[in-house]
C-alpha cells in the first residue's frame, strides 16, 4: 500500500458513522494470501471495518464481499481503491440517489441479474465503470455485481472471452466494452427474457430458496430453459438437488413440460459420473413415460454400476405404476 492509499483508508475510517463488516472468502489458492493481506491492512488502518472470514466452496475463487450483492475477485488497490471505499461509504450511509427514470426501471425488475465487471488496476476508465454500476446492487435486491481483476484472475477472464477492459457481462448473454451508459445496462436488465437466464443465475435463485420462482417462470413460458438442464446434471450434489426440487414442482403442474429434460439429459448421460447418472435416471422415472423404458432397460443390460442399475429398475417401476393408475 502506498502512503496515499493509506491516507484514503484512514480518512474513510474517520467518516464512517459506525462499524461495518466485509466478508473475506478464502480458498486453497495463492491469491487468498493477497486478499487476506489487503483486508488485514484495511482493518488496521480503519478499525471501524471488521473482517468476516469464510471458506470458499470447492473450486470457488477467493473474494471480498461488500454488503449482500457486491463482490470483488480483486485486491482493490491502485485505481480500484477509491470506488471500493466509496461503496463502503455508501453502504454505511445507506443513502444513494439514482436518477428517477433509472429508478423507475429498477423498480420493475423481478428477474435476478448478475453483472460481471472485468477490470485491471492500470486501466484509467475502469473506476468510472465501477462507480456507475455499484449503486445498482445497493438499491435493487435483484442485481448482483462481481468485480474481477483480469490480471489476478486470468482464468475467469479467459472463460468469459475478455479481450479488453472495462467489460461488463450480463448473465453470460450480453456484454458492453469501454464507456457504457448506465441507462442502457438497466434497460437491458429490465427487458430481458427469463429464457436467457444463465445457469449461474438460475443456481443462485434456487440457492436463495426460490425454486418455485424458477419453476413458475418455466411453466409460464411452457418450456424448460436451456441453462436449467445443465443444473440437473451438475457435478455438485446440492446443485442437482435444487434442480430436482424445481422439476418436482413442474411435474406436479405439467408432466409433459417436465419431460422436456429427458432428451437433453440422455445426451449428457454417458459423459457424467455414476452419482450423476443415478440422479438422471431418477429424473427419468419421475418425468418419463413408456418411451424412455427401452433406454432404462438398456442400462440394466449394460455394464453400469449397481446403484445406477437399481435407479433404472426403480424408474421403470414408477413409470409402469403410473400407467396402471392412468388406465
Amino acid at each position: 500500500m502506498t502512503p496515499q492509499e493509506k491516507k484514503l483508508i484512514a480518512k474513510l475510517n474517520s467518516e464512517l458513522s459506525d462499524g461495518i463488516q466485509i466478508s473475506l472468502t478464502l480458498a486453497q489458492d495463492d491469491r487468498s494470501e493477497k486478499l487476506s493481506r489487503f483486508c488485514e491492512n484495511l482493518s488496521n488502518l480503519a478499525p471501524k471495518i471488521s473482517i468476516l472470514r469464510n471458506k470458499a466452496d470447492n473450486d470457488d475463487a477467493p473474494s471480498i464481499q461488500v454488503g449482500k450483492r457486491l463482490r470483488f475477485h480483486a485486491v482493490p488497490l491502485g485505481t480500484e481503491l477509491e470506488p471500493f471505499l466509496e461503496a463502503l461509504t455508501t453502504l454505511d450511509k445507506n443513502s444513494i440517489q439514482i436518477a428517477g427514470q433509472i429508478q423507475d426501471r429498477l423498480d420493475k425488475i423481478k428477474i435476478p441479474a448478475e453483472l460481471k465487471v472485468f477490470v485491471a488496476q492500470q486501466c484509467p476508465f475502469c473506476p468510472v465503470t465501477i462507480r456507475r454500476l455499484f449503486p445498482l446492487c445497493i438499491v435493487s435486491e435483484y442485481i448482483r455485481i462481481t468485480i474481477i481483476d483480469c490480471s489476478l484472475f486470468p482464468e475467469i477472464a479467459e472463460l468469459n472471452d475478455i479481450r479488453s477492459v472495462p467489460t461488463i457481462v450480463l448473465d453470460e448473454s450480453f456484454r458492453w466494452t469501454g464507456s457504457t451508459r448506465l441507462e442502457e445496462v438497466v434497460e437491458v436488465i429490465s427487458n430481458r427474457d427469463p429464457v436467457q437466464l444463465s445457469s449461474s443465475s438460475i443456481e443462485r435463485i434456487i440457492k436463495e430458496g426460490n425454486a418455485a420462482q424458477i419453476a413458475t417462470m418455466m411453466l409460464d413460458k411452457e418450456m424448460i430453459f436451456p441453462a436449467f438442464v445443465e443444473l440437473t446434471a451438475h457435478e455438485k450434489w446440492p446443485v442437482r438437488l435444487g434442480a430436482m426440487v424445481v422439476l418436482e414442482y413442474i411435474t406436479e403442474k405439467n408432466r409433459e413440460l417436465a419431460a422436456q429434460v429427458i432428451s437433453p439429459l440422455w445426451k449428457l448421460f454417458h459423459d457424467v459420473d455414476d452419482p450423476v447418472k443415478g440422479d438422471i435416471v431418477h429424473i427419468f422415472g419421475e418425468t418419463g413415460d413408456y418411451e424412455i423404458i427401452p433406454k432404462l432397460r438398456m442400462i440394466l443390460r449394460d455394464s453400469y454400476n449397481n446403484e445406477v442399475k437399481s435407479a433404472a429398475k426403480e424408474a421403470i417401476d414408477k413409470i409402469e405404476q403410473r400407467s396402471i393408475v392412468i388406465t
